[in-house]
């Protein structure tokens, strides 16, 4: 549907067209009619989510927030209308105002299994631990069963210190989907702490084989083949990660590490602090970094 072909008090009409265009790729024309249609229907529900999903697609994450909270006051009680805002505002960055409309949610729809993973999301990011445990667990219990659940109890686990926990939520998140990478890194670098090198290796080379560019798999691939005394191979996947981190913020992260993994394991000790002082250098095996424009 054209959009000259649209009344333009026809608002239902006016998000097709929005929604539409965004679909085939048409930005202009979708931001055009979304912003028709929230001037002629500013407190209905069904507009303004509408809104909100147009805005969303869009990447426009502040409107959409606006459009989701005006549907959420047109009409509170809506579980879908506040699962809507609920991701926009994560997406947002805003921890705190997911968790109030988590809850909210959560409040209205008890039995929604996915709701209390949300939930325990909301909690973990803002460090409230114990009660992130029992959001997932409730998710659990309602029969959710999902790898991203499993690796955000992963996290969540190793966040609390109970590293066991940690591994085995990873190795059912790779279970349940084995095509994804980032389990396999984070499982990798767990084995790491728990001095088995052989199945870390295993693990981080299966990431990299899944997504070549995963960056912290680079760079604990190089920290596996540093403590097995291959310091040529070492030099590769450090180069490899750091042609892909940009600000090299990952390789901050890193190196916070390396300090973790000598706590962990005392046996590594000189061969850690020698690579922390190799990767607080500009280059490595050879690998010079080009000036950031």
């Amino acid at each position: 549907m054209a959009l000259n072909r649209v009344a333009r008090d026809d608002w239902q009409g006016l998000l097709t067209v929005a929604q539409d265009s965004l679909s085939s790729g048409d930005v202009v024309t979708a931001r055009r009619a979304a912003t028709l249609a929230a001037r002629v229907a500013p407190g209905t529900a069904e507009a303004q989510q509408a809104l909100g999903d147009v805005w969303s697609g869009l990447g426009r994450t502040v409107e959409a927030v606006r459009a989701y909270r005006r549907a959420v006051d047109a009409a509170p009680d809506s579980v879908a209308v506040l699962k809507r805002l609920v991701g926009a505002l994560r997406d947002a960055g805003r921890d705190v105002e997911v968790l109030a409309y988590c809850q909210r949610a959560v409040e209205l729809t008890p039995d929604d299994a996915e709701l209390w993973g949300e939930l325990g999301d909301a909690l973990a990011a803002l460090d409230r631990h114990d009660e992130a445990l029992d959001a997932y667990q409730k998710a659990m219990s309602l029969g959710l069963e999902t790898a991203d659940l499993y690796t955000s109890l992963g996290y969540l686990q190793y966040y609390r210190g109970d590293l066991d926990a940690s591994r085995q939520a990873f190795r059912r998140a790779i279970e349940l989907a084995p095509e994804e990478s980032a389990p396999y890194n984070n499982l990798g670098y767990l084995e790491i702490l728990a001095g088995d090198l052989d199945e870390a290796v295993s693990l981080l080379d299966r990431a990299l084989e899944l997504r070549p560019d995963f960056v912290r798999a680079c760079y604990n691939r190089g920290l596996c083949a540093w403590l097995r005394g291959e310091q040529g191979r070492a030099s590769v996947f450090y180069a490899r990660g750091r042609a892909k981190d940009a600000n090299e913020s990952e390789l901050a992260a890193h190196r916070d590490d390396l300090v973790e993994v000598r706590r962990h394991q005392e046996q590594w000790q000189e061969a850690l602090q020698r690579l922390a002082l190799v990767l607080s250098r500009p280059s490595i095996g050879g690998h010079r970094r080009t000036a950031r424009r």
